[in-house]
């Protein structure tokens, strides 16, 4: 069977695909794309929830790759991912408030290395990192 199209218009962003205030990605990025780097606010509601009490990892890796992919977006244009490696260091309570950032190390032709790291809003706790 062919998956139905979607009417123009008809889509949602991932992150946004759960209804609910508080309920699932709420977030904010803010984007340098002259200093190649994206700085998000997050803070994962209860519908993200892996273990009891805690944010599940794939949570975790898709506001990853969201914020890595805009800020890749920015520095080099269309883009899409084509590896994304996360080193989990410690768990993220649901509700924490969390800062995601993103940078753009280099380019070697179409491809983009980035790197990124999910840290307590205190910035002393990390609690992810990426590339």
């Amino acid at each position: 069977a062919r998956p139905a199209e979607a009417a123009p218009g008809d889509t949602r962003l991932f992150l946004r695909a759960i209804d609910g205030e508080g309920a699932g990605f709420e977030y904010a990025m803010f984007l340098s794309a002259s200093r190649r780097r994206l700085l998000c606010l997050f803070q994962p509601g209860p519908y993200l929830e892996g273990h009891p009490g805690l944010t599940h990892g794939g949570a975790i890796a898709a506001i990853l790759d969201s914020a890595l992919g805009t800020c890749a977006l920015a520095v080099a244009g269309k883009v899409v991912t084509a590896n994304l490696s996360i080193d989990y260091l410690a768990p993220v309570p649901l509700g924490t408030v969390l800062l995601v950032e993103a940078q753009a190390e280099r380019q070697e032709g179409r491809k983009v290395f980035l790197c990124g790291q999910v840290r307590g809003a205190d910035g002393d706790t990390v609690h992810a990192k990426a590339t």
